[in-house]
C-alpha cells in the first residue's frame, strides 16, 4: 500500500515518497480509454481572413507516433492546436471516435467529455519556476481535478519513470534544460491522457538533451499514450514516428508512414555508395561514364547520384563484368526525411 508523508518544511508542502515504485506510470491494462481516433475532414482555418491551412484530410489512430513537420509560419502550429481543440476551423469538421459507441462525434461540441483524455505541452515552459518538482506536479494534478490518492500516486509513478524523483525537492528553476523539459512534458501527463500533444519538443536543447527528450518520447508511446508531435528536428521525427504529415503553404502536402510519404521520391533520389580498393582512379574515370548528376570521392568510397537509378545500377553492373572490377560493396541509400522535405519547400508554388 503506497505510503506517503505530507508536513510543513520551510512553509512548503513536501512529498515522500518510496523509492520502490515502477517503471511504467500507465497501467494500460486497465486505464480505460475514451478517445480512439482523430480525424480531420476538408479542414480549413482563416485568421483576419487569411487562410492558414486550407483542404486538410488527416486522421490520427490509437497508439500513432504522429509527426507534424514545416516550415515556420507554414500552418504546422495551428494544426496542432486543431487537433488538441484549441481552436476551431473556419471551415470543414474535426470529430473523434468513442470506444464506447464507435461512432463518429464532433471535438470541440463533445470537448467537455474528453479533454481530460488530452495532454497539451507547449513549446515554451508552463511550470512554475519558484515552485518545486513535486510541487508543480501536484498543482497540474489538482488542476485536472484528479482526486488526492490518484494524483500521488500519479506523481509518484511519473517522477520514478522521468528520472527526475532525486530532484523532487528542487525548484524547477534550478533544473537543467533536459531536466526541466522531461517536468513540463510530467506535468502534461500527470492525468495520464491518452493523446499527448507536443510543440517542438526538442527546441533550445543541446544534442545530448534532444536524445534524452526523444527517448522519453517513445517511452511514453510505449505506455499506450498517442502522442503528436510538431517539430523541425526532422531526423528525430523520421527516427521514432510511425505516420507523419509535412505542410508546406497552408496545405498538407504529403501524409502517411514515412515508407508511403518517401515512395515518390525514390525512383531519382537514390544515393548509390560505392567501397573501392585499389582500382580507385579507374573506378571513377569508369563511373563518370554513367547517367548521373555527381560523383563525390569519399576516400574509401564513392556516392553516386544517379539520373536515372534504375538504369546506373544496370550499366554498372555491366560495367563490374566487363572490366572485371572487384567492388568491396555497394549500398543504396534512401533519401532522408531532411532531404525530401528541402526538395519539398524548393517546389514552386
Amino acid at each position: 500500500m503506497l505510503t506517503e508523508t505530507l508536513f510543513k518544511n520551510n512553509n512548503r508542502c513536501c512529498l515522500f515518497i518510496p523509492l520502490n515504485t515502477p517503471k511504467t506510470f500507465i497501467n494500460v491494462q486497465k486505464f480505460i480509454f475514451k478517445v480512439e481516433l482523430i480525424e480531420l475532414n476538408e479542414v480549413a482555418k482563416e485568421f483576419n481572413k487569411v487562410k492558414v491551412l486550407s483542404n486538410v484530410n488527416i486522421h490520427v489512430e490509437d497508439g500513432d507516433l504522429f509527426g507534424i513537420i514545416g516550415q515556420s509560419g507554414s500552418g504546422k502550429t495551428t494544426l496542432l492546436n486543431i487537433l488538441a481543440g484549441f481552436i476551431e476551423p473556419t471551415f470543414g469538421t474535426v470529430s473523434y471516435v468513442s470506444k464506447i459507441d464507435h461512432q463518429p462525434k464532433n471535438l470541440y461540441e463533445n470537448f467537455h467529455k474528453i479533454k481530460r483524455h488530452l495532454g497539451f505541452n507547449p513549446q515554451h515552459p508552463s511550470f512554475y519556476p519558484k515552485l518545486t518538482v513535486k510541487e508543480n506536479l501536484l498543482h497540474f494534478g489538482q488542476l485536472y481535478g484528479l482526486k488526492h490518492e490518484t494524483l500521488i500516486n500519479n506523481a509518484k509513478n511519473l517522477l520514478q519513470f522521468t528520472q527526475l524523483y532525486e530532484h523532487r525537492d528542487k525548484l524547477a528553476e534550478q533544473l537543467s534544460g533536459g531536466m526541466q523539459k522531461r517536468l513540463d512534458i510530467s506535468c502534461s501527463l500527470i492525468h495520464k491522457p491518452k493523446i499527448l500533444f507536443l510543440d517542438e519538443p526538442t527546441s533550445d536543447l543541446d544534442p545530448v538533451m534532444q536524445k534524452e527528450i526523444i527517448q522519453l518520447i517513445q517511452e511514453v508511446n510505449k505506455q499506450g499514450v498517442t502522442i503528436v508531435i510538431a517539430s523541425h528536428h526532422l531526423e528525430s521525427i523520421e527516427k521514432i514516428c510511425n505516420k507523419l504529415a509535412i505542410i508546406h503553404h497552408g496545405q498538407v502536402h504529403s501524409f502517411g508512414e514515412f515508407e508511403e510519404v518517401r515512395k515518390p521520391y525514390l525512383k531519382n533520389n537514390i544515393n548509390i555508395n560505392i567501397k573501392i580498393g585499389k582500382d580507385k582512379e579507374r573506378i571513377i574515370q569508369l563511373v563518370k561514364k554513367l547517367p548521373v548528376n555527381k560523383i563525390v570521392d569519399k576516400e574509401d568510397y564513392l556516392i553516386l547520384y544517379p539520373i536515372d537509378t534504375e538504369k546506373t545500377l544496370n550499366m554498372l553492373n555491366k560495367l563490374i563484368k566487363e572490366e572485371n572490377l572487384y567492388l568491396h560493396d555497394i549500398d543504396l541509400r534512401k533519401p532522408s526525411l531532411a532531404e525530401i522535405f528541402a526538395k519539398i519547400t524548393a517546389e514552386k508554388d
